[in-house]
């Protein structure tokens, strides 16, 4: 196995996959948050928070875990377009890349990163160049996000592709915080009239927030409501609340507009294809809406995580050829 990293910047969590030359593979969560950095008293805290501390041009940031506990309020997680540009993105994709380095067990590893389908032609060269200044790395490549999820499918674990790679036809459904990103693959090549984008699943956290201080008299954050949407319980004070029914009447919103742009996209393919992969956060609770639509719709064994262990197969893929061409 090879020295790669596949880094999924969301806009809730950054994932993050990586993988050594020994052949052992390691899988990284870190909030979307960041914040100015400032000083702590606590001994043992600011020793805590050191490790989480970036410096971006001339302004150090706390990013994740710190910057949640320590920055409250004042947290920043990227709910716009151009945050690729901004210095907390790279505060993000530094502090990740800086917790993955030591377990790749390389100096110089593969990384691959990614872009919402209607960003990635504007955005990609801005990026790999942020990324390459950033990082201090030679070869990093940005692919599309939901080629994540088809990556994952069509290579294993060590980034060998299946011999059917270019023979079958697969559609993806990448539903993230953000955005949620559709692709079709036709015998290995890229349908561009299939591809596209609507909301993700911060329009069923956002319907779910309003839902819960309407019906509940709660006030909870996007963040909580996030996690709600999975594990459909948020904690108010020491009790833990079923939240279920409003779960339900949060998504059927999103369901609405991920089906209709699914179909609008995807329908006159969809029958011919090998099957349809529904991956992202949002897969836990979206899945069996589209497996009623297409019953070939398959999901990832960890959807949340399929798109940064996609992008590190295809690193490692890269590494493969590169070795090939030094033979």
């Amino acid at each position: 196995m090879s020295a790669a990293i596949g880094l999924d910047i969301g806009h809730s969590a950054v994932k993050v996959s990586v993988s050594d030359p020994k052949g052992r593979r390691n899988f990284l969560t870190i909030p979307t948050a960041v914040c100015q950095a400032f000083r702590i008293s606590d001994e043992a805290e600011a020793e805590r928070a050191a490790k989480e501390t970036v410096t971006v041009g001339s302004v150090d940031y706390f990013m994740g875990d710190t910057a949640v506990i320590q920055g409250g309020v004042n947290v920043t997680s990227g709910l716009s377009e151009d945050w690729v540009n901004t210095p907390e993105h790279t505060a993000l994709m530094v502090g990740a890349y800086r917790k993955a380095l030591p377990l790749s067990g390389v100096e110089q590893p593969k990384v691959v990163l990614g872009l919402p389908t209607h960003l990635y032609s504007r955005q990609k060269d801005k990026l790999r160049e942020a990324a390459i200044t950033a990082l201090g790395v030679t070869d990093v490549r940005v692919v599309p996000q939901p080629m994540g999820p088809y990556f994952e499918a069509m290579f294993d674990e060590k980034g060998v592709p299946a011999s059917a790679v270019n023979e079958e036809s697969w559609g993806v459904v990448e539903i993230g915080y953000f955005t949620t990103d559709f692709m079709l693959m036709m015998n290995g090549r890229w349908v561009e009239k299939a591809s596209g984008t609507c909301a993700g699943a911060r329009v069923a956290a956002e319907h779910l927030q309003r839902i819960l201080s309407e019906k509940r008299g709660v006030t909870v954050d996007l963040l909580e409501c996030e996690e709600a949407l999975r594990k459909k319980q948020i904690r108010n004070f020491s009790a833990k609340i079923d939240v279920t029914n409003e779960v339900g009447e949060a998504v059927s919103i999103l369901s609405n507009e991920v089906v209709d742009t699914a179909a609008r996209l995807m329908e006159p393919y969809a029958r011919k294809l090998d099957g349809v992969i529904v991956a992202g956060g949002g897969a836990d609770f979206m899945f069996d809406t589209i497996k009623k639509r297409w019953p070939h719709a398959v999901c990832p064994q960890a959807p949340r995580m399929s798109v940064a262990e996609g992008m590190r197969r295809f690193a490692s893929m890269l590494a493969i050829k590169d070795t090939l061409k030094e033979d």
